[in-house]
């Protein structure tokens, strides 16, 4: 072979090695971006994509579409089509994936066949599609015998499943995806979500055994402080208050626990709460306000103070108002605030009546007592307060027009809470008062499982507001369905709109029962509210 020969093979060679290279560099900087991308998305799983994961799904698309183009021949081809198609899908980008998916499901390969059908199921319940994508799931589930991809496949059936609230077929997929996966990270992020889960639903033992696993798969000191926190109020929730206690005081003598101390120190208030002790509580929440001012810890405190204020026996409005106004002065967000600003107006109007009352005629005492009750009970959740308003009426104005009412509220509240001494007005109002509208939903209530009367409806659904939300919601929706022009369906419509609103920022549902009380409720205060926001929103 001659030398100039010889020397151009080996240019050949070293020209091909260059172009391998050039490929396989272009497909590595895209498998690159789509696993840093993959890294951030999974730790912060529950959440929306951050700017710069978008942007690492796009770079990733980007050097695929690199391959695709120019490299057309080589062996990275399939593996490029697919980190293009899931970065197009985690973007948001549904139809491009899709598309992608069934070019790929056309392949030879067996599991890239199985891939491609999970994509386009997912892209189903992106399609508002979730029950089909379910099932499409369900039967992808066995047909293969990869632990990882069946633990990928039972996590995607969760997240579908918590969408559409089904919270049990949720729990048990994200446990079976949970124990079959490898990667710790992402084990500690379901079985956060599975925490979460079960403390909404006040399935306090499994959130109790799924926080404990967090902290067995967690190195995240955030996540440790958040775990350990949920765990001690598990612990007083169920009412085993000295052990909720110990597990405090021990971490409160560890310095890794610092910047949860306030949220701590929250929580030994509120078992001593539990146990009676006012008078500790009232002191401690107080300094607690002051030692954390500006913190969501300095909120709840004074929220709870307020509240005690609110329900104590001798019902002081100005001192809940004091620490309402306290709460509301906190420079942080929380979701307190929204329950005080609610609150708020409220005890405003008992001030108020308050004042009347004290210079009233004898004639009008009665509607102010009344109207007293009422706030208190349902408004306020104070039923215990307002029957002692209600007995006043009972006992001192027996012949007034309101004393019918104030013994059918009482009757109300106790027959609510299931307590026996409902009997007992109950029987006043079948024998003194047989024809009234009060003993025909007595009698209906006794035997039929008929529609309560919205004031009681909306008594349930505040008593639920803090232990069960998604009932407490169709409970305030029944309230309006019921009679929607009752001052009962007026309180429970602005509650939904605030609800929807500020808490949980869904404006179609908000404009809707703004809506509601705009039009069913005009001159109403919450009607005129409801205009306002109306107005807000529809320049947002």
């Amino acid at each position: 072979m001659s030398e100039f020969n010889s020397k151009f093979i080996k240019y050949l060679c070293l020209l091909l090695f260059l172009q391998g290279c050039a490929y396989f560099n272009t497909f590595y900087n895209a498998e690159d971006h789509f696993s840093r991308a993959e890294q951030l998305r999974v730790k912060s799983l529950g959440q929306p994509l951050s700017s710069q994961v978008v942007q690492l799904y796009g770079k990733a698309i980007e050097k695929s579409e690199k391959v695709l183009r120019e490299y057309s021949d080589s062996r990275y081809v399939l593996d490029a089509k697919l980190i293009k198609g899931k970065s197009h899908f985690y973007r948001r980008e549904y139809d491009s994936a899709k598309s992608i998916f069934a070019e790929l499901s056309n392949e030879k390969s067996e599991m890239l066949k199985l891939e491609s059908k999970y994509w386009l199921a997912l892209c189903k319940w992106k399609d508002l599609k979730p029950q089909p994508a379910i099932s499409d799931l369900e039967k992808l589930m066995s047909l293969t015998n990869s632990k990882e991809f069946q633990s990928q496949i039972a996590l995607s059936i969760g997240e579908i499943s918590l969408e559409i609230d089904n919270l049990n077929k949720a729990s048990m997929n994200f446990n079976l995806g949970a124990e079959l996966s490898k990667n710790r990270i992402l084990r500690e992020q379901v079985y956060f979500q599975l925490a979460e889960i079960s403390f909404e639903q006040s399935k306090y033992e499994d959130a109790l055994s799924s926080y404990k696993k967090v902290l067995n798969n967690t190195i995240s000191p955030s996540r440790i402080r958040e775990s350990n926190l949920k765990i001690v109020q598990i612990y007083r929730l169920q009412g085993n208050l000295d052990m909720s206690s110990e597990k405090i005081k021990e971490l409160l003598i560890d310095n890794d626990f610092n910047s949860i101390k306030g949220d701590l120190e929250l929580e030994l208030v509120k078992i001593e709460l539990q146990r009676g002790k006012i008078e500790y509580a009232i002191e401690n929440l107080d300094r607690i306000g002051q030692d954390y001012p500006n913190t969501k810890t300095a909120i709840e405190s004074y929220y709870i103070l307020s509240n005690i204020y609110l329900k104590s026996p001798n019902t002081d409005f100005e001192r809940a108002q004091f620490f309402m106004n306290e709460s509301m002065r906190q420079n942080n967000n929380s979701e307190f605030k929204v329950l005080i600003g609610k609150k708020r107006d409220d005890v405003n109007k008992l001030i108020k009546l308050n004042k009347d009352l004290s210079t009233a005629e004898n004639d009008i005492k009665p509607q102010l007592i009344f109207n007293i009750g009422e706030i208190l009970a349902f408004n306020l959740s104070s039923q215990n307060e307002a029957v002692l308003y209600f007995e006043e009426i009972i006992k001192n104005y027996p012949n007034h027009h309101l004393f019918s009412s104030a013994v059918f509220s009482i009757y109300l509240i106790y027959d609510n809470e299931k307590d026996k001494k409902s009997s007992k007005y109950e029987n006043i109002i079948l024998s003194q008062f047989p024809n009234s509208d009060f003993s025909k939903y007595i009698f209906k209530n006794k035997n039929s499982e008929s529609k309560h009367l919205p004031s009681e409806t909306l008594l349930m659904a505040e008593s639920k507001k803090n232990t069960d939300i998604d009932e407490s919601l169709n409970l305030y929706k029944k309230v309006i369905n019921i009679n929607n022009e009752t001052t009962s369906a007026l309180i429970a419509a602005f509650y939904l709109a605030n609800y929807y609103d500020f808490e949980i920022s869904d404006t179609d549902s908000a404009k809707y029962y703004y809506e509601f009380l705009e039009r069913n409720h005009p001159f109403s205060e919450q009607g005129s509210i409801a205009k306002e926001r109306l107005e807000a929103l529809s320049v947002q």
